[in-house]
C-alpha cells in the first residue's frame, strides 16, 4: 500500500477523530481524499462523488465482515481469502451480500415502506406530544434520553412487536450496547452483555408470535417466519431474533442524534429558528433534511474488497477495506455550498447519510417521519426553548458521534 505523507495523520480509533473529526476530513477532501491506512489493510474515501459511487458498486465489494470494523478485525492477520458471509446460521441482513441481502431484506421490509409508515403517523404524533406535556410540566427535558429516544423507540418498538411498556428499558439496553468506555473504539463487555440481553427479549418476542400473540405490527417477523431462502430451511427464532437487533438499535440509537444537534443549531440560529417556526407544519421536513445532512452520527461504513481493482482512482487488492467517510462526503464543498453552515432551507439533490445502493438504511421512510414530528411540534408549542449546553454530553466514538444528553428548557 502507499504511504503516507508525515505531515499528517488520519486515523479513525484515534481521539481526534473519535471526537472532532471534521478538521481531519476537510484535510482528508484536499489533499488526501483516497487515504491509505496500511497498518489496517485498508483506505478511506472522503469525498462526495468517490462515497455516492462506492455505495453503488455491487460487484466489487462484500459485506461479509460487517459495515462498521472493529479495530482488533483490521489488526488481525489475515488468511488471504475474501471473507464470505454466512447462510447458515444466517448473519444479521447489514452483513448480507446480494442477492441472500435482498431476500431477507424483502421479508423484513413491509412495515417500513412509504405506504406503511405513513399510518404511523398518528401514533408517532401522540408520543411526541405526551414527552413534550412532560416537559410543558417539568420545564426541563432531555433531548435525546427523554424525547427523541422515545419517539424512535416507540416506533421500533411498534415494528418488532414489544409493547409499550419496554421502551425505557430498550432505550437503556440500545445506550449500553453502542456506549463506547473512554477513549477505546469498539463495543465493550458491557454492550456486548446487552446485545445479548436485546437478543433474549426478541427471540422471546418471535416465540411468542409463532404461539399466536405479540402486540403492534407483526409484519416483520411474519415476513422473516415465513422466509425461505436458497439452500437452507426456515429460519429459527434466534436468528429472526438477530436480524430485529439491528432494526430496534439503528431506530433507537441514530435519530436522536440527529435531532439533538439539529436543535442546537437552530437554537444557536435564532432567525432561522424563527423561520423554521413561523409554519412548522410546513417547515419541519426541510429542516430536518438538513439536520440529517449536519448531524448524521454515523462517521464512516466499511466495504471489503472482494476482487483486485482501482477504487477512485487508487489500485486496490481483494481483501482490503474501504472506508466511506459518510460525515466527510455530507461536508464537501463540491457537492454543497458553503456546507460548514447550518442552512435549515437548502435546496440538495443528494446526501449519503443513510448510505446508498443495496444496503441504503431500511428505516430511512420512519426516520424522516420520527424526524418531522419532533421538530414539527417542538417549535409549534415552545417556540422559544432554551437548552443547557453545559449539562450536555458527546459521545466519543469511531462509529457515532453526537450528542447523548441535552437538557432542553421551556419557561
Amino acid at each position: 500500500m502507499a504511504s503516507v505523507r508525515p505531515e499528517f495523520t488520519y486515523d479513525p480509533f484515534s481521539i481526534e477523530a473519535m471526537t472532532d473529526p471534521q478538521p481531519l476530513y476537510r484535510q482528508l477532501r484536499d489533499a488526501w481524499p483516497v487515504y491509505p491506512l496500511p497498518q489496517y489493510r485498508s483506505w478511506a474515501i472522503a469525498r462526495f462523488a468517490d462515497v455516492w459511487s462506492l455505495f453503488l458498486d455491487r460487484e466489487r465489494f462484500t459485506e461479509a465482515e460487517g459495515q462498521v470494523f472493529a479495530r482488533e478485525l483490521l489488526l488481525a492477520p489475515t488468511a488471504g481469502t475474501v471473507p464470505v458471509a454466512s447462510i447458515e446460521p444466517l448473519a444479521i441482513f447489514n452483513n448480507l451480500d446480494p442477492p441472500v441481502h435482498g431476500d431477507v431484506r424483502r421479508a423484513m421490509g413491509a412495515s417500513l415502506m412509504p405506504g406503511s409508515v405513513n399510518k404511523f403517523e398518528p401514533m408517532l404524533r401522540a408520543i411526541v406530544n405526551r414527552r413534550l406535556d412532560l416537559l410543558e410540566e417539568q420545564g426541563r427535558l432531555d433531548a435525546n434520553l427523554d424525547l427523541a429516544s422515545h419517539v424512535s423507540a416507540g416506533a421500533a418498538c411498534h415494528i418488532v412487536g414489544l409493547p409499550a411498556e419496554d421502551i425505557p428499558e430498550l432505550i437503556a439496553l440500545v445506550n449500553r450496547s453502542v456506549a463506547r468506555k473512554p477513549g477505546e473504539p469498539g463495543m465493550s463487555e458491557d454492550g456486548w452483555a446487552a446485545v445479548g440481553e436485546l437478543n433474549a427479549i426478541l427471540t422471546a418476542a418471535v416465540a411468542r408470535r409463532r404461539a399466536g400473540g405479540l402486540t403492534g405490527d407483526p409484519r416483520m417477523i411474519d415476513g422473516l417466519i415465513a422466509a425461505r431462502l436458497p439452500g437452507r430451511g426456515p429460519l429459527s427464532d434466534q436468528e429472526i431474533g438477530q436480524q430485529l437487533i439491528s432494526i430496534l438499535i439503528g431506530g433507537t440509537e441514530s435519530l436522536p442524534k440527529v435531532v439533538s444537534g439539529g436543535l442546537i443549531e437552530l437554537w444557536l440560529a435564532k432567525d432561522q429558528r424563527a423561520a423554521v417556526a413561523a409554519d412548522p407544519a410546513a417547515n419541519a421536513g426541510r429542516a430536518f433534511e438538513e439536520m440529517i445532512r449536519f448531524c448524521a452520527p454515523a462517521q464512516w461504513f466499511g466495504r471489503t474488497l472482494k476482487i483486485d481493482g482501482e477504487i477512485s482512482g487508487q489500485a486496490m487488492r481483494a481483501g482490503e477495506r474501504v472506508l466511506l467517510l459518510t460525515a466527510s462526503a455530507n461536508r464537501d464543498d463540491r457537492e454543497f455550498d458553503d456546507p460548514d453552515r447550518f442552512r435549515w432551507d437548502r435546496s440538495m439533490r443528494r446526501v449519503v447519510a443513510f448510505g446508498m445502493g443495496p444496503h441504503f438504511c431500511i428505516g430511512i421512510h420512519i426516520a424522516r417521519l420520527e424526524g418531522r414530528l419532533i421538530v414539527e411540534e417542538l417549535l409549534r408549542r415552545f417556540p422559544d426553548y432554551e437548552l443547557d449546553m453545559e449539562a450536555g454530553e458527546r459521545a466519543i466514538s469511531e462509529f457515532q458521534i453526537g450528542w447523548v444528553r441535552l437538557p432542553i428548557i421551556v419557561r
